[in-house]
């Protein structure tokens, strides 16, 4: 099935269709119109006040079906497939609205909240967060611990009938627009590792927490983090065992780092294709420089590795949804589409000269926003690692972090 986007000019379908049913193509056709219609016509005021303009895409998204895409029919979800979220993504990936507020559908985070957490919260919150009226967000990172979530230092300490929480959180994305957090901390013995962590839901504006903003390389970021000072919860508020948060959030990892990219992805191909445009009707002495072999080969060279990557990356996700292990695989896709993509945005912000780094295009704005992708969901020298160690076994993966 091949899915042609129409340009203004005669430039040929550039991308193997990925669409395998009749399904797959009308729910790729569905988000791409809620994206023109949508997304797109709100771009202005995007740039004017991206987090307004974020909750309400939030709310249009929920009034859609789009947010609950990912979560199982149990939890009243949708129960969609990887493949479909995937889709979801990359097409929204191809917005001209870019940055971290924009309406994915639901994380495994929200999958964690609804099965552990206690069915007053649930039935509270969980509707909220479906139809975009409220957003959740995880609280893993610290200032010394971000890729090995096991070393987190922040703590819960019990008393009676409640858990006291002290220690800070950050960065971290959305930080201003979440209205509810799942809190990784320690409740254990520093010498426990990931047995000691456990997790809590908080709403955001609890008393005893304290946040402060930073200044990000992408504005949409919206990037800062909190401390905790004291901040009561109550046992009701524990998301699962006691002790198991590590391991409960582990399960989300390889699918969190297998959907992400698909957005890189998106924006990417939208890029290339505008450049590609913008080559062909761009003269320099006589004309067009797309006939110079100097701007035409990376933009080719760009358009082959991107189409490569996309075809692997549709191939994790249906192995994931035939319940196929894709730890290697996950890994992979993402440091390896993040830096396809980063080189792929680089030859756009070039190919265009001074417009590409202005913001009358979108390339600046999506290379810095992909930049990201590698250190988010853990380093790509962490993703090398997962890499390493599934191919070569957990005693080299374990002597290279240093352990006997």
């Amino acid at each position: 099935i091949v899915l042609r986007r129409k340009l203004e000019s005669d430039l040929v379908e550039m991308w193997v269709g990925q669409d395998k049913t009749e399904e797959e193509q009308l729910f790729r056709e569905s988000i791409r119109r809620f994206v023109i219609e949508t997304i797109n016509p709100v771009t202005f005021d995007a740039k004017k006040d991206y987090k307004t303009t974020s909750r309400k895409l939030y709310r249009k998204a929920g009034e859609r079906g789009i947010l609950s895409l990912s979560i199982p029919q149990e939890l009243g979800g949708q129960g969609g497939t990887a493949v479909l979220q995937g889709i979801a993504r990359e097409e929204m990936g191809r917005g001209k609205v870019i940055g971290y507020g924009l309406p994915w559908p639901l994380s495994w985070t929200h999958v964690n909240f609804a099965e552990g957490c206690s069915g007053d919260l649930v039935k509270e919150w969980m509707p909220r967060f479906l139809n975009g009226e409220a957003s959740l967000g995880l609280a893993s990172t610290e200032p010394k611990s971000g890729s090995d979530v096991a070393s987190i230092v922040a703590n819960g300490v019990k008393k009676g009938d409640k858990y006291i929480l002290n220690g800070e959180k950050g960065p971290m994305s959305s930080v201003s627009t979440t209205d509810a957090f799942i809190i990784l901390a320690r409740t254990g013995t520093n010498d426990a590792g990931a047995r000691g962590v456990t997790a809590f839901f908080a709403e955001a504006d609890r008393p005893g927490i304290e946040y402060y903003q930073l200044e990000a390389m992408e504005d949409s970021a919206d990037l800062g983090g909190f401390r905790m000072n004291n901040l009561e919860l109550s046992l009701d508020h524990v998301v699962g065992e006691e002790g198991k948060g590590f391991y409960q959030q582990m399960k989300a990892f390889d699918i969190e780092r297998a959907i992400m990219p698909m957005a890189y992805l998106g924006a990417t191909m939208d890029s290339l294709e505008l450049s590609l445009e913008y080559a062909k009707n761009r003269e320099v002495w006589g004309r067009p420089i797309a006939t110079y072999e100097g701007v035409m080969f990376p933009l080719i060279e760009a358009v082959t590795k991107v189409e490569s990557i996309r075809s692997f990356c549709y191939q994790v996700l249906r192995n994931y949804d035939e319940r196929k292990r894709i730890t290697k695989e996950a890994a992979m896709m993402r440091w390896y589409v993040t830096r396809v993509c980063l080189d792929a945005l680089d030859a756009c912000i070039q190919a265009n000269g001074a417009q590409g780094y202005t913001d009358n295009v979108p390339h600046q704005r999506r290379y810095r926003w992909v930049r990201a992708g590698l250190f988010g969901h853990g380093t790509q020298e962490i993703q090398k690692l997962v890499i390493a160690r599934e191919i070569l076994g957990k005693e080299i993966y374990d002597q290279a972090l240093g352990r006997k």
